[in-house]
């Protein structure tokens, strides 16, 4: 069955939900008792069913640990995708604000960057394999890094 990212978020609203209620069934914060694991496992299982559920033309991300790039997913096997990177560039609306700390500077709005991003497919990207996981239900490359749904850009400058 192919789900929207609408249906899976939510269908993962609903666990938590169904969590929730258990939880307050049971006296909520007061009672120290929580229910089982049972619906994070639930959440777990649906999470590496969207992820493996991902097709040739799907627009994705690749997280390389604190980074992240956008990228198209062009070919498919069962075990394997191959994503091609695509561009980004900032809209020049969003400038990194810096005071001293850290090892030299510390960006204080580095989390709004990512509505700054303009991203457009790039025919001619380099790309990249990634292999099925069962184990962890992510697609990896060799490097360990991952593959997740979404068309995002994200650069760390506080790394």
């Amino acid at each position: 069955m192919n789900r929207t990212k609408e249906q899976y978020n939510l269908e993962y609203r609903q666990i938590e939900d169904k969590w929730f209620d258990e939880w307050s069934a049971m006296g909520g914060s007061e009672s120290g008792k929580r229910p089982d694991w049972y619906y994070r496992d639930e959440q777990e299982k649906l999470r590496k069913d969207w992820y493996k559920s991902l097709e040739v033309g799907d627009r994705v991300h690749i997280n390389h640990y604190t980074d992240v790039d956008p990228a198209t997913i062009i070919k498919r096997t069962e075990k394997m995708i191959i994503v091609r990177v695509d561009k980004a560039e900032l809209d020049g609306q969003w400038k990194p604000e810096f005071i001293p700390g850290g090892f030299s500077a510390h960006c204080t709005n580095d989390s709004e960057q990512i509505n700054h991003w303009v991203i457009e497919e790039d025919e001619t990207g380099s790309t990249e394999r990634f292999n099925w996981s069962e184990k962890y239900g992510v697609w990896k490359n060799k490097s360990n890094e991952t593959v997740s749904p979404g068309w995002l850009k994200y650069y760390d400058y506080n790394f």
